[in-house]
């Protein structure tokens, strides 16, 4: 042994090459990250910047899972779907699934050689576990159904991204729900809304009256979101950041969301801004609960961020609030929206599918054929989708009862041990962390019923990682 561990000593004792200290080994390693951005420029051109944040941020994460995470998380988040498609890799796999392989990898290294495979249990694990195994059990339905082995693949991958729930509740603490993952969260979503606004102003010329260009990027779910965290940290003071600060973020986050024009996202976030309201009267001190300053605290926020989107029409011209109101309309009259028509003609057909296999569903790779409005022709049209805007008949049409009893179960159970996090918390950052995935919870849960993200598309991921950080907390009471 001392063979081996006398050249190590050498180059890392005094003397040695290899040491902190040693100033031409920190210009060479900074010479080499120079390289790393500027040399793929001379072939590339255009992609040039990919490789160079693929190479940096693979340097970044290199065999460290929460490194790797946290990379994962915000790069699943920020890159809009266009790129990710752009991007894709061989075999068909996206680039957060490459990165997510790559975790995955990381991992057991980590698990076989430094852990002795030492694993370590949550309560949630068993919920997550059968929401996993009823998911394989669908992907073998649609096989036994004949239905498309290609579009199997691509449906169970997303209600699969579930797993990255072990990695999270096997290399995190509950102290980086606060440490690393809220920071990483708040600056996803500042980076989106400043996408998103860039956008907006980018089509400037043609946000004028009947010719508003909305923005409508599918990784704008995460602005909901990163504003109900924001205002949770606002309720409860969070010491990491200043509440001016934590005020300035609501404005550009709030602006995105508006120009989403995205009906569902306003409802979610609306409902989770009540739950969290609700939560920071129930948590204070009976003789200090003020009922009307709770009310006006909501109505606060909700004036703030419709001052901004008004601020900014004045600023550009856009015509903004006519068009939100336009679509707001739609709650109550419905009957006037062809989008909406071509949507409940999707329920209906899912439906007819449904009652036909309601226990084990349709199998992953089942298709909905439906009448749905053209926008270019004016008409409507036969089209033949693979996914529904609705959650839980998302569930239905797939996995049948057995599928949306698993999924229920797993919410439920993250829901539960969210609540008692909450009630539980030792420190005002952790509850305020927790206030913010029980909004997301509700929001989420009640958008579920016109979108289907927390089981399709990549945003699951994300939803896999919040669930995995709540049972962080609950593995402590447990």
């Amino acid at each position: 042994m001392s063979s081996i561990r006398d050249p190590v000593t050498s180059l890392t004792a005094a003397g040695g090459w290899l040491r902190p200290d040693n100033r031409r080994l920190l210009a060479l390693a900074c010479l080499a990250q120079v390289g790393l951005v500027a040399l793929p420029a001379l072939w590339l051109g255009e992609w040039a910047w990919a490789l160079s944040a693929a190479l940096l941020g693979l340097g970044l994460a290199l065999f460290s899972v929460p490194r790797a995470l946290l990379l994962l998380f915000f790069f699943n988040i920020v890159v809009p779907a266009e790129v990710l498609l752009s991007l894709q890799l061989p075999g068909g796999l996206y680039p957060q699934e490459g990165l997510f392989l790559g975790v995955l990898v990381f991992a057991l290294i980590d698990l076989f050689y430094r852990r002795g495979l030492s694993l370590r249990l949550s309560p949630a694990d068993l919920p997550v576990l059968a929401f996993l195994g009823v998911t394989v059990f669908s992907a073998l339905v649609g096989a036994l159904l004949d239905n498309s082995h290609s579009q199997i693949l691509r449906d169970v991958r997303y209600p699969l991204y579930y797993a990255v729930f072990f990695l999270v509740t096997q290399f995190f603490e509950e102290s980086d729900l606060v440490r690393r993952f809220l920071p990483v969260l708040l600056l996803a979503g500042l980076v989106v809304s400043a996408e998103y606004i860039v956008e907006f102003a980018g089509a400037i010329d043609r946000a004028t009256g009947t010719d508003f260009t909305r923005v409508a990027g599918l990784h704008g779910l995460i602005l909901p979101i990163a504003l109900l965290f924001a205002v949770n940290c606002l309720l409860y003071n969070c010491g990491s950041y200043p509440r001016w600060l934590l005020f300035l973020y609501l404005l550009p986050t709030g602006l995105a969301l508006v120009l989403t024009m995205r009906r569902g996202m306003w409802v979610a976030f609306a409902l989770g801004l009540i739950a969290s309201m609700c939560l920071h009267h129930l948590s204070q001190h009976p003789d200090r609960r003020r009922l009307g300053r709770t009310v006006l605290s909501i109505f606060g926020i909700v004036t703030l961020l419709v001052a901004t989107a008004f601020f900014f029409q004045r600023l550009t011209g856009a015509a903004i609030g006519a068009h939100a109101l336009a679509r707001s309309r739609t709650f109550v009259e419905y009957e006037d929206s062809v989008n909406l028509a071509s949507r409940f003609f999707g329920y209906a057909a899912a439906v007819q599918k449904i009652a036909r296999h309601p226990v084990a569903g349709n199998g992953q790779g089942a298709t909905l054929t439906h009448l749905n409005f053209n926008p270019e022709l004016g008409r409507f049209e036969t089209w033949t989708t693979w996914s529904l805007d609705s959650l839980y008949l998302s569930l239905l049409f797939k996995m049948g009862l057995l599928g949306l009893a698993a999924f229920g179960w797993m919410a439920w159970r993250v829901w539960s041990l969210a609540r008692q996090a909450f009630a539980h918390s030792a420190d005002q950052a952790g509850r305020a962390f927790m206030g913010g995935m029980i909004a997301t919870l509700v929001g989420m849960g009640v958008m579920g019923l016109s979108d289907g993200a927390l089981v399709n598309g990549r945003f699951t991921l994300i939803f896999g990682i919040f669930f995995g950080l709540v049972a962080l907390a609950g593995r402590r009471r447990s």
